[in-house]
């Protein structure tokens, strides 16, 4: 080939020969290049480029006799001088590549963070948090400006711990609650243990019932919870780890999956899977799976994962957890779905999925699922649908063709589709603690499970992260699903929806605010051009409402729930919000209250991740403290 190339002097025909030697490593090569020929928009001149640069330091014995041959022909005169130019550049160009590739995925995030409702950057605060990130790396270095950040960043766990204790006095003063500094001595009898207990639940109760909460509690019926609650007595000491004592684990784990598969259109199409700790469990697996499946399969060693901004932050701690990396693309700024025109940008040899949201959980919205699975069977990759919050409703809804409200498909019924996270302790109304993470066959599957067949204890082998699992919460997990059924999950969904929109045709009355994108499920998510509008969440905060603070762009939701369903909660709502908007529209220009969340987020907006990592690190300790 480069001898060829050395005597070609038509470059038609140097690019007729490029493309033929393109060829040969699709039919002939392992299927890593053939994924690297699929992806690639270059041309198979900078596809030899690539493979050169790529593999310069292989000890595969195969690549280096063609780098070897490559290199010393370039070293000996073989090429001719304009053909060592054209190949000099490309490799140049190539690395190039590389560099700008980081860069620019930088200044998307930044610009992303960045960028107002109506699509205008705001330069300033690009520019000043870039500054900021560098200044602050290598302010860290010195003694004298580490000595400064370590007493600011003192003072800040000094108001924090004060801030949790003002909490738990409130707790401590209206229960008698104690806080013991360790273990008592002689212990306490059962009895002042149940009566402290209750007296607690009792206080902490009343917030969730009133139905002020955003997500958090989504069912609380009594009736449920003592169903709930006797599952988990009947079998608190079982273990799915130890099949042999506790088969019935067994048969609540698969059904409750095989349910939710069959929810998602896999029940006929191998669809599988197993029962997690959470959401975040749920996604950390299905990144292990896709990763290990691309690193046996295609040799895939720096895996890539797509995902947008408004994915939920699990994804991110999977990708930290695994060394993945994570490749973060912005919302369309109309629709706030995933940008599809910066995805097929972000794809490259590298990715091996795709991540999308139905719903996110900032704002609501459903990804193009569709289009999405269309991307990922023609690329080759896979496609993760974190159905977390929406698992439990949208199947429901897209049955229920509630006037007004488009489910579009999201699931299995797509081809593209390889896996999903569904969670059951949200609008599964199950216990806290359980979600299920489904694949597309039991070949992805078997990439989730840890083997380790050399252990002196015995041969290992668990499905999911943890080792032992409580089989308590497996119980009530399946009791959930079953005393409800699919008629009750009809109708709490047929609930939920009207109850957000008729929120949504309020809401929308109100002067100064705005609703995010156009929400099909249970998310009413609103901001504002006017006045900074998470000063309406502190303000709505004072009045009995824990509602989520948003950013990028800032802006608060409401999670409708069973408890949120009502004529007397949907009123107090508006009624509240509009007095609130009413007062923060009166004091835009006024600094936000110390400790508020306006407060909170607009100092973070301002200042470079590292402190700000440092501040929630803090925070977490402070928390942990006893």
């Amino acid at each position: 080939y480069i001898m060829a190339m050395s005597k070609i002097t038509s470059m038609d025909d140097k690019l007729k020969l490029a493309l033929g030697m393109g060829a040969a490593l699709y039919f002939a090569d392992a299927p890593r290049y053939r994924r690297l020929i699929q992806a690639s928009t270059w041309g198979p001149l900078a596809l030899l480029a690539c493979f050169t640069y790529r593999h310069q330091n292989s000890s595969n014995a195969e690549i280096k006799s063609v780098l070897d041959t490559l290199l010393g022909a370039v070293s000996k005169g073989v090429l001719s001088p304009a053909m060592k130019t054209v190949m000099g550049d490309i490799a140049g160009l190539v690395l190039l590549r590389e560099v700008l590739k980081y860069a620019l995925a930088t200044q998307r995030c930044l610009l992303n963070a960045y960028t107002n409702t109506n699509g205008q950057v705001k330069w300033g605060k690009v520019i000043q948090r870039t500054v900021l990130t560098y200044v602050m790396a290598l302010g860290k270095k010195l003694p004298v400006v580490s000595g400064i950040i370590e007493k600011e960043v003192a003072g800040e766990v000094s108001k924090m711990e004060k801030d949790l204790d003002h909490e738990f006095s409130e707790l401590k003063a209206k229960s008698n609650l104690e806080l013991l500094d360790k273990m008592p001595e002689s212990g306490i009898p059962a009895e002042e243990i149940s009566d402290m207990m209750d007296r607690v639940a009792v206080i902490e109760d009343k917030m969730w019932e009133s139905g002020r909460c955003s997500g958090a509690v989504y069912h609380g019926e009594r009736k449920h919870l003592e169903l709930l609650n006797k599952a988990y007595a009947a079998f608190s000491l079982t273990n799915p780890l130890h099949p042999d004592i506790w088969p019935s684990s067994m048969k609540f784990e698969a059904e409750v999956v095989k349910w939710v598969a069959n929810m998602m259109r896999g029940d006929d199409d191998g669809v599988c899977g197993a029962l997690t700790s959470g959401g975040t469990e749920s996604i950390i697996l299905a990144a292990k799976s896709h990763r290990d499946k691309f690193r046996e399969e295609y040799n895939i060693t720096q895996p890539e994962i797509i995902a947008c901004t408004s994915a939920h932050a699990a994804i991110d701690k999977a990708c930290d957890l695994m060394g993945i990396k994570l490749v973060k693309v912005p919302m369309n700024k109309d629709t706030y779905e995933i940008d599809m025109n910066a995805v097929s940008r972000a794809l490259t040899a590298d990715t091996i999925m795709i991540y999308s949201s139905a719903p996110n959980f900032p704002n609501g919205i459903i990804d193009p699922i569709k289009e999405l699975s269309e991307m990922a069977v023609a690329r080759g990759v896979g496609l993760h649908v974190d159905c977390c919050l929406g698992g439990f409703i949208l199947p429901f809804a897209k049955k229920l063709n509630i006037p007004g409200v488009n489910i579009p498909d999201f699931d299995f019924g797509l081809p593209g589709v390889t896996s999903m996270s569904v969670d059951t302790h949200k609008y599964g109304y199950a216990s806290k603690g359980t979600s299920v993470v489904l694949y597309r066959d039991s070949k992805l599957r078997k990439y989730q499970y840890f083997a380790y067949p050399d252990w002196t204890g015995g041969l290992y082998v668990t499905p999911t992260i943890a080792g032992s699992r409580p089989g308590a919460l497996t119980a009530a997990c399946w009791a959930s699903l079953a005393t409800l059924g699919q008629e009750g999950f009809m109708k709490r969904t047929q609930e939920i929806i009207e109850c957000r929109m008729r929120l949504q045709k309020e809401v929308e009355k109100i002067d100064g605010l705005f609703i995010l994108g156009n929400p099909q499920a249970m998310i009413l998510c609103f901001g504002s051009n006017d006045f900074p509008v998470l000063n309406v969440g502190d303000l709505m905060s004072k009045k009995g409402w824990s509602l989520n603070s948003l950013q990028h762009p800032d802006s608060i939701h409401l999670c409708c729930t069973v408890r949120t369903c009502g004529p007397e909660v949907e009123a107090d709502f508006i009624t509240d919000l509009k007095a609130c908007v009413a007062q923060a529209a009166a004091r835009a220009l006024e600094a936000p209250e110390e400790g508020g969340n306006a407060a909170i987020y607009g100092m973070a907006s301002g200042m470079p991740s590292g402190p700000v990592k440092e501040l929630m690190y803090t925070y977490t300790d402070a928390k942990l403290k006893a």
